[in-house]
């Protein structure tokens, strides 16, 4: 493990592919990360970074490979939380970059479960780092370096009182040239520097106060576009189901009255020819004959002859008790048996009539799912669902 020196730089890249796209200080970087410094550039991308360590003599001493995503405004992603300094400080030792370099990459994690977070880095990409990192684009070291030659001229180290007035006036001479130039061009860069971000920063206030208005007016016209939506698929839905229930109790009344005007004709029938048939019964009965209907759904069936009277008054009624089933269940089998079509109602209140397939076994027979179309049945399915 490495820790990370005083006398290291610290910088943070941006790949493009295989080539370096944008190099920074690390304390340039983390104003990027407060958010003072959006990257338009990068806006809704997820970009390949690499942090660096970088010593005195511009070799690399350590590499973090990592992603980090950004927004559409170009600030990067509020959430990212990769320890890069803590990564680079107990990464493993590899030969890269031109030395024994510590790095860290999606196949070389220390921290397992922020591998995730970084990405593997191919040759091409290493090579354009090492580029970078010889090329010296944010001049790197250049103080150190100026110090470094002040301090190997001789005349700089003798005592002035017995220097010889020449060798005084050269390093005079030679240290204002080698420093105030070099602080004068830093101190603008840096002041050009401040401008342009505060000018930057005045900008995206503006653009964040024009943004929360906008946003403030989208958000009331959403609203009212959602609950108005809302209201007239209910009201819709409302209208749909009333209809349906109209019609599925008009359907019962009909079934109803069907029945009972069938039971009156058979009332009638049997108060007219009771005298009559009681005698030729029991004649039957005395010779042992036995009765025998058949029926569909149960077959062949024999009548017991104190049970004729129940029979002929309501045969549906009498057999449906036979077969385990209700009267109108066994009615509107035999009407599906008879003419297999859809039972449902249209949005018209009309019967759908469509040609379905006959279901043969009454016990397998589903009132209001058999006797209907697929589109029925699933409009019946939704219908429950939503209870």
């Amino acid at each position: 493990m490495g820790e990370i020196r005083a006398d290291q730089h610290q910088l943070v890249v941006f790949f493009e592919g295989a080539e370096v796209s944008r190099q920074m200080l690390v304390e340039e970087f983390e104003s990027v990360l407060d958010g003072f410094v959006p990257l338009v550039d990068y806006s809704g991308r997820r970009c390949q970074c690499a942090f660096l360590l970088v010593n005195p003599d511009l070799s690399a001493d350590a590499a973090v490979f990592f992603h980090l995503n950004f927004d559409v405004s170009g600030r990067p992603d509020l959430h990212w939380n990769t320890p890069i300094k803590q990564l680079a400080s107990q990464a493993n030792t590899e030969h890269s970059l031109g030395s024994s370099v510590r790095i860290a990459s999606y196949s070389n994690c220390s921290i397992a479960w922020h591998q995730q977070k970084l990405w593997e880095p191919f040759p091409e990409q290493l090579e354009a780092l090492e580029r970078c990192i010889k090329e010296n684009r944010l001049g790197l070291g250049e103080l150190n370096r100026q110090h470094s030659l002040t301090s190997e001229i001789p005349a700089l180290h003798i005592d002035e009182g017995e220097a010889p007035l020449v060798l005084t006036s050269l390093a005079s001479h030679v240290q204002s040239d080698l420093d105030e130039p070099v602080l004068e061009k830093q101190r603008k860069a840096f002041e050009q520097q401040i401008n342009l971000q505060q000018l930057e920063l005045a900008k995206l206030r503006d653009q964040n106060s024009d943004l929360k208005l906008q946003l403030k007016h989208l958000e009331n016209r959403f609203q009212k576009s959602i609950y108005d939506t809302v209201s007239q698929t209910i009201e819709q839905r409302e209208v749909k189901w009333q209809a349906k229930l109209r019609q599925a109790k008009l359907y019962i009344q009909q079934q109803a009255k069907q029945i009972k005007d069938l039971e009156s004709e058979l009332d009638q029938g049997l108060d007219d020819s009771h005298s009559d048939q009681s005698s030729q019964l029991k004649q039957l009965q005395a010779r042992g004959v036995k009765l025998q209907v058949d029926h569909p759904g149960i077959g062949a069936v024999h009548i017991p002859y104190d049970e004729l009277v129940d029979y002929l008054a309501a045969p549906l009624v009498y057999v449906a008790n036979l077969c385990g089933v209700s009267a109108e269940v066994y009615g509107a089998w035999l009407k599906h048996r008879h003419k297999p079509r859809c039972q449902g109602f249209d949005e018209a209140g009309s019967i759908c009539n469509m040609p379905i397939n006959a279901v043969r076994e009454l016990a397998e027979f589903v009132p209001g799912r058999s006797d209907f179309c697929i589109r029925h049945q699933c409009q019946g399915e939704s219908k429950e669902s939503l209870a």
